[in-house]
């Protein structure tokens, strides 16, 4: 199995300050009906949209797409997500494109859109913060503001603001995509001496981050 390279993670502190630099420079780039976050419920696009809140005008505007075989306990997770946030998410269901494209169409104002990627994401190693969408995609701003972020980065943000998130993540998931295409991580499988059984750990206790997707078929990260 190939790994990808070890993430580096910065204080803690300088990694919030480098992702609110990128949202406060992209607001002021960009009016309120000009920008969107395309949300998937995962743990990377949840401390993105805690980040968001704090410095964007509500109502944030947000794209959820969702496939056949979505998991459930996400696609709930994401139902109660405006109850925390000034949030209104507009679903779609298919490929990811496509429903961009449709969501583009509705709202032919948009010139920008947030993303939760990270670095260490799938053909993501080469991106910048701020970068024009590729070929084939609607024309936008793809913005990044967590590119530099680490696994560890990410779920130490979620613990410390007691942030709400897919509790699937408690389950020994560490990465989640479509359901047939995601498992439980070996890696995080452990035998429980008082009870006498085989367990998972919890998400942010994975020790290897190379390992975080370990549990999937397919490219891909939420």
């Amino acid at each position: 199995m190939h790994l990808p390279p070890a993430e580096r993670s910065l204080d803690r502190r300088d990694m919030v300050e480098l992702a609110n630099e990128t949202i406060k420079r992209a607001l002021e780039i960009y009016e309120p009906g000009e920008i969107m976050l395309c949300f998937n419920g995962g743990k990377d696009c949840t401390v993105l949209l805690d980040l968001l809140a704090k410095l964007s005008t509500p109502p944030l505007q947000a794209v959820y797409v969702k496939s056949a075989d979505t998991f459930e306990e996400l696609d709930k997770f994401v139902e109660n997500c405006p109850e925390r946030y000034q949030l209104q998410i507009k679903r779609y269901e298919g490929a990811l494109k496509v429903a961009i494209k449709q969501a583009v169409g509705e709202h032919p104002k948009v010139r920008a859109m947030f993303l939760g990627c990270r670095r260490t994401d799938t053909s993501c190693s080469q991106l910048t913060e701020m970068v024009a969408s590729d070929i084939g995609w609607p024309a936008m701003m793809r913005i990044f503001p967590l590119l530099e972020w680490s696994y560890h980065d990410i779920w130490n943000y979620i613990r410390a603001h007691k942030l709400p998130y897919c509790y699937l993540y408690d389950q020994g998931y560490t990465s989640l995509g479509d359901r047939s295409t995601t498992h439980l991580n070996p890696s995080l499988l452990y035998y429980d001496k008082e009870h006498g059984e085989q367990i998972y750990r919890a998400a942010h206790e994975l020790q290897d981050i190379r390992l975080e997707r370990a549990s999937r078929d397919e490219n891909g990260q939420a």
